[in-house]
């Protein structure tokens, strides 16, 4: 049996993509928006390393979300998600770099949509500041992963109101995330 530990970010798409996994799991969540404090995330993840310790193996459902992550996986028998972070972990890199050519972009996944304002919190982002910070962004862009996206429309626009990014929806199929806990447990048998 092997252990995915993820971020709450991921929640809903591993569900989604559960069943097509072809091989015994367990899946644990950490709170979303840890990534805001790495003294927090270090702590939460340790604490999960430690209670899964005895699988299989261990998949990261992450991406480089604290400066130290391969030292804090290296005393257990886990491995990362191979990406940068969870936008990339739901389309591929390549992807990312066409769209910045357009310019830059905040992307919101489903589980970001529901999250932000806590996110925001733990930066201590008022409103006036997460329009300043955002205020170099020619927009946000929603990553449809589980395909309703009407379902997030009000969500979307409470983020437009508070930020004034403008948003647009975008299609995205789960193979590519499928693919990286594939390859990560792929990883773990070497």
């Amino acid at each position: 049996m092997y252990a995915i530990i993820a971020c709450g970010i991921f929640k809903d798409e591993i569900e989604k993509i559960a069943d097509q996994l072809d091989f015994p799991n367990t899946v644990r969540y950490l709170e979303a928006g840890l990534h805001a404090n790495f003294d927090d995330l270090a702590e939460a993840l340790k604490a999960e390393l430690e209670e899964c310790k005895d699988h299989d193996g261990i998949i990261v459902a992450y991406g480089d979300c604290h400066p130290k992550m391969a030292e804090i996986l290296a005393p257990y028998k886990a491995v990362l998600l191979r990406c940068q972070n969870c936008i990339d972990a739901f389309i591929t890199r390549k992807k990312v770099e066409d769209i910045a050519n357009r310019g830059l972009y905040f992307y919101l996944s489903p589980g970001w949509v529901k999250s932000w304002r806590d996110m925001f919190e733990r930066m201590n982002w008022s409103r006036e500041e997460a329009r300043f910070q955002l205020a170099p962004f020619k927009g946000s862009i929603f990553l449809d992963t589980l395909d309703n996206a009407d379902e997030y429309e009000e969500g979307l626009i409470e983020f437009l109101d508070f930020t004034l990014c403008r948003y647009e929806k975008m299609p995205v199929n789960l193979e590519h995330f499928k693919s990286l806990i594939m390859e990560a447990k792929e990883r773990l048998e070497v």
